[in-house]
């Protein structure tokens, strides 16, 4: 911790969103509280062991291997808590929250962290330059400091800017994906054997996630995870 960041502590000090109490955004009985997101597979929404997609879920159309989710950010102090870490630059938010990511990607890793490489969900250039940040590789950085897990922000990047998924409908979604995203293959080539996570803060659709997983998997990646704070699902 460098002294700005003490001297803010002890004078400002963090205070948990839901309780109240110093030295923490939410603290770990609050979370228990707001509960953990359930392991299941996010095709079915079913019950599944460290939330790998079942086999009788997977088909030609599902390309990611698993995605886990600490919590549901339907709770009003999660999504008060992202927002402000988000639009706010109240980035040490997200350094408590990846503490807690971080527990619960490895509760549900079955890779070794050396065989795996944390990557970003590529933001537009032009929403970047105008944002300054991207929340994506803000969260990874924070993951790191808890996981030592390489990560590569250079693997994928979103070459033309698209509409809110949320707005619109399955088919719109994908339309609206395609051919958005570019592989660097130079980069890729290096990562082969690795397990690929893309971190991000909300999920609420399938489609990018897909998108992702399937470029990937079409140039030589054989398991994408995406890890998510939360699920508005």
């Amino acid at each position: 911790m460098n002294v700005f960041n003490l001297i803010k502590d002890i004078f400002a000090p963090k205070r948990c969103y839901v309780c109240n109490i110093n030295w923490q955004y939410l603290c770990q009985q609050c979370l228990k509280k707001i509960w953990y997101f359930e392991s299941s597979c996010y095709v079915c929404k079913q019950k599944s062991k460290n939330f790998e997609t079942h086999f009788y879920c997977e088909n030609d159309f599902i390309f990611y291997d698993k995605i886990i989710i600490l919590t549901h950010y339907k709770n009003k102090y999660i999504k008060k808590l992202i927002k402000h870490a988000k639009f706010y630059h109240r980035f040490e938010i997200f350094n408590d929250l990846s503490f807690y990511l971080s527990k619960t990607l490895l509760d549900n890793l079955e890779e070794k962290i050396e065989d795996c490489l944390f990557i970003s969900t590529p933001m537009y250039f032009l929403k970047k330059i105008i944002r300054w940040y991207n929340q994506s590789e803000l969260l990874i950085k924070a993951l790191n400091k808890n996981i030592k897990i390489d990560y590569n922000f250079n693997i994928l990047k979103k070459i033309k800017n698209t509409k809110p998924q949320s707005h619109l409908s399955k088919t719109q979604r994908i339309d609206n994906l395609r051919w958005k995203f570019k592989i660097n293959l130079k980069e890729i080539k290096k990562y082969k054997n690795k397990t690929i996570i893309i971190v991000d803060d909300v999920i609420s659709t399938w489609t990018t996630i897909n998108e992702l997983s399937k470029i990937l998997k079409q140039n030589w990646v054989k398991k994408v995870i995406w890890l998510c704070i939360a699920s508005g699902n």
